[in-house]
C-alpha cells in the first residue's frame, strides 16, 4: 500500500482483482489524514480496535467485528494506537465497477454504520457480511492457485449483500451523516487542494480562491467540519507523506523536511509527535 492511494479519489484494484484490499496488521501508530474518494470503503476489524475512525464528522470506535462503510465521496479519516493484536481489513470498490453491475447506486446510499436501527432481517444480514468478510481475511493470508477466484467471489458477495439490504434513497436524506452534500463538496475541494500541494508554501489566500470563500469564512467553516485548522490539518498531511519516506529510507532528515513541505527538521518533530506520539528523528533512528 501507498500513502497515494489514501489520498487520491482515484483507487487502483488490487491486481488482478476487481476491488483494492489491504490487511492492515502493524504494529504501530496509524494516521490517515481525512480524504475522500470516489470509491465505496469497507472496513472490517477482524481482532482489536480502531480508536477513532471519522466518518463525515461521526466518530466510530471499532471492535471485533465492527463493520463501517465509507459512501463515495466522503471525507474520512482514521487515527488508531495498532496493538499487537490489532487486525482489519479494507475493501475499496471502484465506483465505475458498483454501478455497473448496479446503477442505481447513482441514487442511493449504503447505510450500515449504525446497526442499533436494524431490522430483524438486517440484523441477519450482517453477520451474514461480517462471515464473509472474515473468510477474506482468511483467504488474504493464504497463496494458492484459487486464492484471486475465491478473492473476487467474496468480494462481490459482500457488496452484493450490502447493495441489497442496506441501501437507501438519497433524496430521504437532505443531509447525509450529518452533514449538506454542497459542505461535503466544499470539504472535498480544500483538502483536495492541500493534498495536492502540500509541499509548497501554502497561503490561505490561495485556498479561499480556490472554494470562493474569504479567508476568515474559509478557517471558520474548515474547523467547525474537520475539527481542527487548516494549518494543522496541512502539517498532519505533510507528517503523514514523511512518514512513509522515512519508511522507505528515501532521504535524511532534512531532505524528508523540506520535500514535504516542513520549513525544519524542528517543526517536522512537532507534528509527527502529535500523530505518532514520537519524533520524526527518533523514527529515522529505529529505522537506520
Amino acid at each position: 500500500m501507498t500513502e497515494d492511494q489514501y489520498l487520491h479519489e482515484i483507487v487502483t484494484p488490487t491486481e488482478p482483482l476487481s476491488a483494492w484490499i489491504y490487511l492492515h496488521h502493524e504494529k504501530e501508530v496509524t494516521y490517515i489524514a481525512p480524504h475522500w474518494h470516489q470509491g465505496i470503503e469497507l472496513s472490517f476489524t477482524v481482532a482489536g480496535s480502531i480508536d477513532d475512525f471519522v466518518i463525515n464528522e461521526h466518530h466510530y470506535r471499532t471492535q471485533a467485528g465492527t463493520i463501517l462503510v465509507v459512501n463515495s465521496q466522503v471525507v474520512h479519516s482514521i487515527q488508531s494506537v495498532l496493538k499487537l493484536a490489532d487486525e482489519a481489513i479494507s475493501i475499496i470498490y471502484p465506483y465505475d465497477y458498483v454501478s455497473r453491475l448496479y446503477p442505481e447506486i447513482e441514487n442511493e446510499v449504503i447505510d450500515l454504520n449504525q446497526p442499533m436501527r436494524f431490522k430483524p432481517l438486517q440484523k441477519e444480514i450482517y453477520i451474514e457480511i461480517q462471515t464473509t468478510l472474515f473468510k477474506i481475511y482468511k483467504n488474504l493470508q493464504t497463496k494458492g492457485k484459487f486464492s484471486n477466484l475465491k478473492l473476487e467471489t467474496l468480494d462481490d458477495q459482500a457488496l452484493q449483500l450490502l447493495l441489497e439490504y442496506f441501501t437507501r434513497p438519497k433524496t430521504e436524506y437532505d443531509i447525509i451523516y450529518g452533514t449538506k452534500e454542497f459542505e461535503v463538496a466544499r470539504i472535498q475541494a480544500i483538502t483536495k487542494y492541500i493534498n495536492e500541494h502540500y509541499a509548497d508554501k501554502i497561503k490561505l489566500v490561495d485556498i479561499a480562491r480556490q472554494v470562493n470563500l474569504s479567508k476568515e469564512y474559509l478557517e471558520k467553516f474548515f474547523k467547525s467540519h474537520m475539527e481542527l485548522t487548516i494549518g494543522t490539518y496541512t502539517n498532519n498531511v505533510r507528517a503523514q507523506k514523511a512518514y512513509y519516506d522515512l519508511l522507505g529510507r528515501k532521504h535524511n532528515l532534512t531532505e524528508t523536511a523540506i520535500k514535504n513541505g516542513f520549513p525544519s527538521i524542528r517543526a517536522m518533530n512537532k507534528s509527527f509527535q502529535s500523530i505518532y506520539g514520537k519524533t520524526a528523528s527518533n523514527i529515522y533512528r529505529n529505522k537506520s
